[in-house]
């Protein structure tokens, strides 16, 4: 029998058995290269706010203006810091001088001890003296009393000068005390003056910024995003059934709607490890079950994240959440994965 003939006669047959054949190559690829487009373009962003509170005096930017690492960006009423530093800078001259004249005074007053402490020992020597002169000689009890007393009062002397040094001491401690803190004031101070600049951390665009002066910045409060260029990424949402075998390191060329017919490489640099589904009553906090199709299950899908290699990717602005498309280039094991679904069976 001829192949027209066999042709001729099983001409349906063939052309079906050919769609499915062409139609399981077509399956084997696509789990031997995943291919979603189900993908974006992600990059750092960060909000950009003030530092320390205050109305803005300066801005030397603009909105979606591309800035370099170190530029300004806006500046917040420096006057209240300056002069908080300069305050503390007096108040920090006055308590070291405070703390020179307690020292030169608990010289004096060490100087004052070692004399009443000499006049206490030669009034001491001499009662003892007129004591035991008394016993032995006769001598006037009153002048012994005397003498007594003249011992009494310079020991009241020297009490009262020892409890001054130390107040002095005190006093001093508490000085330095002071200067320490005002130091960590005035360092605080200066750190706060610096911050009224607000300087770009990295390469990268102002974005969604509308802000004049005059405003008034809360510190901490978000003005506008920054968005860093020094690295970009593709975020790929991945069928489940074609996850197992994607790894990192991967190769992965990445067409961005942006560029039609240019194709970038990437290479796998993240792969995700949870979405949420698990869901709980905000009243009871009881699991909520999300009936699902009872006919066709979708399978989930897991970021992936894609790191940009190409090396001219710098010729070609990227924009934060524009759309991809991405082939991830896997070792598959392919019969496994056409029969993916055997084990429920």
């Amino acid at each position: 029998m001829s192949f027209k003939r066999f042709y001729a006669r099983n001409k349906v047959v063939i052309i079906i058995l050919v769609i499915l054949f062409l139609f399981l190559m077509y399956y084997l690829y696509l789990h031997r290269h995943p291919r979603t487009d189900d993908a974006f373009i992600v990059a750092n962003i960060r909000p950009v706010s003030a530092l320390v509170s205050g109305h803005i005096t300066k801005i030397y930017v603009k909105n979606n203006q591309q800035v370099k690492k170190g530029d300004k960006l806006f500046t917040v009423f420096k006057i209240p810091y300056e002069l908080k530093v300069k305050q503390l800078k007096n108040s920090m001259k006055a308590a070291q001088y405070s703390a020179e004249a307690f020292k030169e005074q608990l010289v004096i007053d060490e100087l004052k001890i070692k004399g009443k402490l000499s006049l206490y020992e030669n009034s001491n020597y001499l009662a003892k003296q007129a004591i035991e002169l008394n016993k032995v000689h006769a001598v006037p009890t009153k002048s012994a009393e005397i003498l007594v007393r003249k011992r009494e009062v310079a020991q009241a002397e020297l009490k009262i000068a020892e409890a001054g040094m130390n107040v002095t001491k005190e006093n001093l401690q508490n000085a330095y005390a002071l200067v320490e803190s005002l130091t960590a004031e005035l360092e605080e101070a200066k750190v706060n003056l610096n911050l009224t600049t607000i300087y770009a951390q990295s390469d990268g665009i102002v974005s969604n910024m509308y802000l004049s002066k005059s405003v008034y910045a809360e510190r901490g409060k978000p003005l506008f995003s920054f968005i860093d260029t020094d690295s970009w990424w593709i975020q790929a949402n991945i069928k489940e059934t074609e996850l197992a075998y994607v790894k990192k390191g991967q190769k992965v060329w990445i067409k961005l709607w942006l560029y039609p017919g240019k194709y970038f490489e990437g290479r796998v640099s993240n792969i995700g490890w949870n979405v949420n589904r698990q869901l709980s009553s905000s009243e009871n906090q009881l699991a909520e079950v999300i009936k699902e199709n009872e006919w066709f299950l979708l399978p989930q899908r897991f970021p992936v994240q894609i790191k940009i290699t190409d090396k001219d990717i710098d010729k070609y602005p990227l924009h934060v959440g524009a759309t991809a498309t991405v082939i991830i280039d896997t070792e598959d094991n392919l019969i496994r994965h056409l029969f993916w679904q055997i084990d429920f069976f």
